[in-house]
C-alpha cells in the first residue's frame, strides 16, 4: 500500500523533448574582402518539469487536503539543457517559447477502492499528466495513512 498524496506532495521530474526551439546566428565564412558571412541554424532543447500537487479537498490527511484524480498540480519548467550556440562564435537570436514557464497539470490516477467526493484518492506512485503533455508520478505523501 502507498501513502496518500496530499496538497504539497511532489511529482517526479519529467522531461519534454524538443519543447524549446531556438535560432543560432553564426559566421559561416568570409567574403573576398574579409567581411564575415552569416548563416543561421535551428535547434531544439528539452524542458525539465518539476512541481507539487495542489488540492482543495475538505478531507484532510496529516493536516493537508487529500489529493484525488483531477486534483491540479502546480508546475514549473526550465529549458534543459539551456540553449547554447553549437558553432564557434555563434549567438542565439531567438528562443520560443522562452527558457522557463509554469502551468497546471493534474493527477490522473488513484485508488480503485477509496474515494472522496466521488473521486479516487491518489497516492505515492500514481500518475500525473503535466501541463506540457508528459506523464510522471507522485513521489511523496503520507508516511502513516495508506490506500490500495
Amino acid at each position: 500500500m502507498a501513502g496518500v498524496a496530499y496538497k504539497g506532495s511532489t511529482i517526479a521530474d519529467s522531461n519534454k523533448s524538443g519543447h524549446v526551439s531556438y535560432v543560432e546566428r553564426y559566421i559561416s565564412g568570409y567574403d573576398s574582402e574579409g567581411r564575415p558571412q552569416y548563416d543561421t541554424a535551428n535547434h531544439t532543447t528539452g524542458a525539465k518539469i518539476t512541481g507539487t500537487v495542489n488540492s482543495t479537498s475538505t478531507v484532510y490527511v496529516n493536516g493537508q487536503p487529500v489529493a484525488s484524480v483531477s486534483s491540479p498540480t502546480q508546475e514549473q519548467w526550465v529549458a534543459d539543457p539551456y540553449p547554447s550556440p553549437k558553432n564557434s562564435g555563434g549567438s542565439i537570436i531567438s528562443i520560443s517559447p522562452g527558457t522557463s514557464g509554469s502551468g497546471s497539470g493534474q493527477v490522473s490516477s488513484g485508488s480503485s477502492t477509496v474515494f472522496v467526493a466521488g473521486k479516487a484518492v491518489s497516492s505515492i506512485g500514481k500518475n500525473v499528466n503535466t501541463h506540457l503533455g508528459t506523464t510522471t508520478t507522485i513521489t511523496s505523501g503520507s508516511s502513516n495513512v495508506f490506500v490500495n
